[in-house]
C-alpha cells in the first residue's frame, strides 16, 4: 500500500480511538499513543512506520514551539518567590527519589538519572487544559498548578541546554557552551525589538502572509540554534518564546495552533509506535514502583512543600492530586538521550507506559478531588499541626468593627480598594495566598490570613457592622458558605460575588447574592459604577441585579431549548 493509504488507516484509528477516549473523559494524549501502538500492529510489513516516527520527530519541534508560544515571560514576576521555592524543592526530591528507585533495580546511572528526569516532571499539556476547561485559572489552587508548571517547563529547557554539554569531549566547547546560549538569546531578543515586530505589524493584513513568517520564524530558530550547540527543540521553544512576547501573540496562535496541533498528534503517534508488547523483569519492575510512587509519594511531596511555604490545606491538596502524573517533557529529554546514544532504546518504551498509566489514573484523581479531600479532611487537619505558618497573624486577631470585608483581595483589583476607602470604611482582607500576604504587609493594608472550609472562621468575623462584602473566590460552595454567615449575621449588607459560569452566578443569586460578576471581565466595570453609589442608594444595585438575573434566565432558557444542538456538538467535539 502507499504512503497515503497507511496514513488514511492511521487517522481513522486516531478518529475511532479518539471518540472512545473522550467518552471515558481520559486525556487524548493517551489516544494518540494508543492509536500509534495499534497502527503499528496493523501494518508490520508497511514502510509507513518509519516514515511516520520521522514526522513525529518534526512533532517535536513544533511541541515545543507551541509550549514557547503559550509562555509569557511576563507571567513570571507574578509566580512569587513562594512557586518557585517549592518547585526548586520538589525537583530536587523527586530526582532523588527517582535515581534512588531506578539505581537500586539495577539501573546504569545514565539510566537512571534519565529516568529520574522522567520522575521530576507533570504534564503541561494535560494539567493547564484541565485547568483552563474548568475555568480555575484564577483560582488559588489553578495559579499554584500553572506556576509550577511554568518553573518545571524553565527546569527542563536548562536540562535540555545541560544534556548538549555531555555529547562535548573538548573543555573549551564546553566551556563556550553557556556563552554560546547567551548569543542565541541575544539574538531573539535583538530580532525581536528591531525586525519581528515591523514584520508582524505589515503581516497582520494579510492572513496567509502571518501564517508563513510565524512559521518562518520558528525555522529560522530551528536552524541557528545547532550551528550555537543547542539542539533544534530549544531553538524551536526560543522561536515560540520571543513571538508569545509581542503584541500579535493570540493572532499567531489562532493561525497557527491547528497546524501545531496536528503535528503534535503524530508526536504522540510516534511515541505509541515505539511501545512495545513485551517487557524485561527489570522494566516491569521500574514500571510498578515509579507508578506507585508516583501517585503516593508525589502528591505527598508536593502538599508537603506548599504546606512548608504557607499555603491552605486544601488549596494544597488539590494542588498535589492535580501534578501527580508524569509529563510529556520527561519523553522528550528521554528520547533526546536516546538520539545521543546516552541510553539504550529499551528506556523508551518503559517511559512511554509509565506516562500513558499516570496520565490515566491521575485524571480520575483529579476529577474526584474534592471527594477525596472530604474522606481525607480529618487526617489532614492532624497532621496540619506540623506546618504552623509562622507568616500569618494571631488567631485570636480583632476581627470586629470592618465595614468592608473583601475575600481575596487582589484579583478583583485595588481600585475597588481605592474607591472604598476613600470614602472612609473600615476594610479588612480576607487572604490565603502567602504572595498577596506579603504585599498587603508592605502596603499596610488590615488582612487576616485564612480559608473559608475552615471550621468557624467566618464565625469569627464580626459582620454585624459590614456594609458591603465583596469576594473573587469561584468555588460555589465557598461563597455560598460566605452568603449564609453573611446574611444571617446581616441581612441588609450588600454581597458581590463572583461566579464561573451561568448556572453558578443563578445559583448564587438564589442563595442570596446582591451581585454576581460573571463574566468578569465584562462586568468588573459594573461593580467598579455599584461601589460608586451603593452607599446612597441601595435601590441601583437592586435594579441591576434584577436586569442581570432576568437576562441569564432568559440565556439559560435559550440553552435548555437547544439542549439537542449542544449535545450533538459535544458529540462533534469528541468525535
Amino acid at each position: 500500500m502507499s504512503f497515503i493509504n497507511d496514513f488514511a488507516i492511521l487517522f481513522l484509528v486516531v478518529a475511532g480511538i479518539s471518540l472512545l477516549i473522550k467518552l471515558i473523559r481520559q486525556p487524548i494524549i493517551i489516544a494518540y499513543i494508543v492509536s500509534g501502538f495499534i497502527f503499528s500492529l496493523l501494518i508490520k510489513t508497511s514502510s509507513a512506520g518509519s516514515q511516520i516516527i520521522s514526522l513525529s520527530e518534526l512533532g517535536i519541534t513544533f511541541l515545543l514551539f507551541l509550549m514557547g508560544l503559550e509562555f509569557s515571560l511576563g507571567s513570571l514576576k507574578y509566580l512569587g518567590r513562594d512557586i518557585f521555592i517549592s518547585t526548586t524543592l520538589q525537583s530536587i526530591l523527586f530526582f532523588s527519589i527517582g535515581f534512588a528507585s531506578a539505581f537500586l533495580l539495577g539501573f546504569s546511572i545514565n539510566e537512571s538519572t534519565y529516568l529520574a528526569i522522567l520522575f521530576m516532571f507533570s504534564s503541561t499539556l494535560l494539567v493547564a487544559k484541565l485547568v483552563e476547561d474548568r475555568k480555575e485559572t484564577s483560582s488559588l489552587h489553578g495559579k499554584i498548578i500553572l506556576g509550577i508548571l511554568v518553573v518545571q517547563d524553565l527546569f527542563a529547557i536548562i536540562i535540555l541546554s545541560i544534556l548538549n554539554l555531555s555529547k562535548e569531549t573538548e573543555i573549551a566547547k564546553i566551556l563556550l557552551v553557556p556563552v554560546e546560549g547567551i548569543v542565541l538569546i541575544a539574538i531573539a531578543f535583538v530580532f525581536a525589538k528591531y525586525i519581528l515586530n515591523r514584520l508582524l505589524k505589515f503581516s497582520v493584513r494579510y492572513p496567509e502572509l502571518m501564517f508563513v513568517i510565524s512559521l518562518g520564524v520558528c525555522f529560522l530558530f530551528v536552524k541557528i540554534s545547532p550551528l550555537l550547540g543547542y539542539s533544534t527543540s530549544i531553538g524551536a521553544f526560543i522561536a515560540g518564546i520571543t513571538l508569545a512576547n509581542t503584541e500579535y501573540k493570540n493572532d499567531i496562535l489562532g493561525r497557527l495552533k491547528p497546524l501545531v496541533i496536528f503535528f503534535n498528534l503524530l508526536f504522540f503517534v510516534g511515541m505509541g509506535f515505539q511501545l512495545k508488547t513485551s517487557f524485561d523483569a527489570g522494566a516491569i519492575s521500574l514500571i510498578a514502583v515509579f507508578i506507585a510512587l508516583c501517585l503516593t509519594i508525589k502528591p505527598v511531596i508536593f502538599y508537603a512543600t506548599l504546606k512548608l511555604r504557607g499555603y491552605d490545606m486544601r488549596t494544597s491538596f488539590k494542588s498535589a492530586l492535580s501534578l501527580s502524573q508524569f509529563s510529556e517533557f520527561g519523553m522528550i529529554i528521554i528520547f533526546a538521550g536516546m538520539s545521543a546514544g546516552l541510553v539504550p532504546s529499551k528506556i523508551g518504551p518503559t517511559a512511554i507506559l509509565l506516562v500513558v498509566a499516570t496520565m490515566a489514573m491521575s485524571s480520575y484523581l483529579i476529577k474526584y478531588e474534592s471527594l477525596l479531600f472530604k474522606y481525607s479532611e480529618n487526617a489532614l487537619r492532624k497532621l496540619d499541626t506540623l506546618f504552623k505558618n509562622k507568616k500569618n497573624p494571631d488567631e485570636e486577631q480583632n476581627l470586629k468593627g470592618y465595614n468592608v470585608v473583601f475575600f481575596g483581595f487582589y484579583d478583583l483589583g485595588k481600585e475597588f480598594f481605592s474607591k472604598l476607602e476613600g470614602r472612609g470604611k473600615k476594610i479588612l482582607v480576607v487572604e490565603n495566598d502567602p504572595a498577596n500576604i506579603s504585599i498587603l504587609k508592605s502596603e499596610k493594608i488590615p488582612f487576616v490570613y485564612g480559608t473559608i472550609y475552615s471550621q468557624y472562621f467566618l464565625e469569627r468575623i464580626d459582620f454585624s457592622k459590614v456594609e458591603i462584602v465583596i469576594s473573587s473566590l469561584i468555588d460555589t460552595q465557598d461563597t455560598k458558605l460566605i452568603i449564609k454567615s453573611v446574611k444571617r449575621n446581616n441581612p441588609k449588607a450588600i454581597i458581590i460575588v463572583t461566579a464561573k459560569s451561568l448556572s453558578n452566578s443563578l445559583e448564587l443569586y438564589d442563595a442570596g447574592a446582591d451581585y454576581v460578576i460573571y463574566p468578569s471581565y465584562i462586568n468588573e466595570q459594573n461593580v467598579s459604577v455599584l461601589l460608586e453609589d451603593y452607599t446612597s442608594d441601595i435601590n441601583k444595585i437592586l435594579a441591576k441585579k434584577i436586569e442581570d438575573v432576568a437576562k441569564l434566565k432568559e440565556k439559560e432558557k435559550k440553552i435548555s431549548s437547544a439542549k439537542l444542538v449542544l449535545d450533538i456538538n459535544d458529540f462533534l467535539k469528541r468525535l
